[in-house]
């Protein structure tokens, strides 16, 4: 478990931007590792000898009360998320897939240097409603800066792209949202925070014409929300707050995110970490926080009652929504490293290792286990279950 010295260390490399390398502790032999967000989005190691152990509701013989009934086929699904009720799907282009399995669209393909940024974790871009669709367009190297794209949500012709500068700086984009006749995004690099020159911009979203932006001298930007008039800005350990039609910053708060990204419900923001915070919106006064004694390694999941977390060390951790008590913890095999999913009752999961599991709500009692592949992504609509790895969507039924 993470001593308080161990936790303020890791936050002072992040900080200075010293990441992707062990950093020895002056005068002892215990070592930490610092992270960058490439390395949390890919295969890692599972946490110690603590996380290689298998859960505790483990039991090959189990017959559980959840089973997954083929629904339909889908080749090359590649990348995965889901928004405005459909899956989307894509690498090169995007598809829009209904949850009956009817494919809405298929973009033509992008420029052949450019792919979409479309992730279960903080680097997807993606977001639709009936304006459109709108995802991040990342270059293959730094020649060229990230594009934001809009399509037709019906058709998916493309309706505007708008490039950020090709300064090696801006080729991703990792947080899109919308309001009124506004796209804004965060445009960033990889590497290190102190590398970054972040900028948050808005565009039209009829045009692309841009309105104004945000420049920022370091950090990563993993969310952008807007809520009553503000605009929400989160940064790897803060959380800035901006009146949205002047762009004046109003207050900054300090988080414990670092680089998984946070989940508005309503009028509250769940902000996940060591510490998980559950703020009022628009204030962003705390109603509760809460030490996990674990590294939390994933963005909320939010239930009926309740909110989930997953840790490296392979932990799924279930909180009450409206006092932050704890309601239960469950384990799996390998790190937890894509956020949970929660849908109809059940909490689901996937593992590094290649792990699907579900668990109730309530009780954390287990559900449903299979496993799948190493590094999969999966997503849930209107109760089917689709993931990178099978050709085939599933519906979820109980037994």
């Amino acid at each position: 478990m993470p001593t308080s010295d161990d936790k303020s260390l890791r936050r002072k490399f992040l900080q200075i931007g010293l990441s992707g390398a062990m950093i020895g502790l002056a005068g002892c032999t215990d070592r930490i590792n610092i992270r960058t967000p490439e390395d949390n989005e890919s295969s890692r190691s599972s946490g110690g000898d603590e996380s290689s152990s298998p859960s505790e509701d483990d039991d090959n013989s189990q017959t559980f009360t959840i089973e997954l009934v083929s629904a339909w086929e889908q080749e090359a699904t590649f990348n995965l998320a889901t928004a405005d009720g459909d899956f989307f799907t894509g690498h090169s282009r995007i598809t829009r897939i209904s949850p009956n399995g009817q494919q809405a669209f298929e973009t033509t393909e992008f420029e052949a240097e450019y792919r979409a940024i479309i992730d279960s974790g903080w680097r997807n871009s993606l977001y639709a409603d009936s304006t459109g669709v709108y995802v991040g367009l990342s270059p293959d190297d730094d020649a060229n800066g990230a594009r934001i794209a809009a399509f037709d949500p019906e058709s998916g012709d493309r309706r505007w792209t708008n490039e950020e500068p090709a300064d090696g700086l801006h080729n991703n984009i990792r947080a899109t949202t919308r309001t009124d006749d506004l796209i804004i995004y965060a445009s960033m690099s990889s590497g290190s925070g102190s590398d970054q020159e972040p900028i948050v911009r808005a565009v039209d979203s009829q045009s692309g014409t841009e309105q104004w932006n945000i420049e920022y001298s370091e950090d990563f930007i993993p969310g952008l929300f807007i809520y009553d008039g503000r605009l929400f800005v989160q940064e790897t350990f803060r959380l800035l707050v901006y009146d949205l039609a002047t762009q004046e910053l109003i207050t900054e708060l300090d988080i414990d995110a670092g680089f998984n990204r946070a989940q508005r419900d309503g009028d509250s923001l769940f902000v996940p970490g060591e510490t998980i915070q559950a703020l009022s919106l628009p204030s962003g006064d705390e109603q509760w926080s809460v030490e996990t004694g674990r590294e939390v390694d994933t963005s909320p999941a939010i239930g009926e009652e309740s909110v989930f977390v997953g840790t490296e060390a392979g932990y799924i951790l279930g909180y009450d929504l409206n006092t932050g008590e704890e309601l239960w913890e469950r384990r799996v095999e390998g790190v937890i490293d894509r956020p949970p999913i929660f849908a109809n009752g059940v909490v689901w999961v996937a593992s590094e290792r290649g792990d699907l599991s579900a668990f109730g709500e309530a009780t954390g009692e287990l559900l449903y286990r299979e496993e799948v592949a190493p590094n999969f992504d999966f997503a849930i609509q209107d109760n089917i279950l689709l993931d990178t790895e099978r050709d085939t969507a599933f519906e979820i039924r109980n037994r």
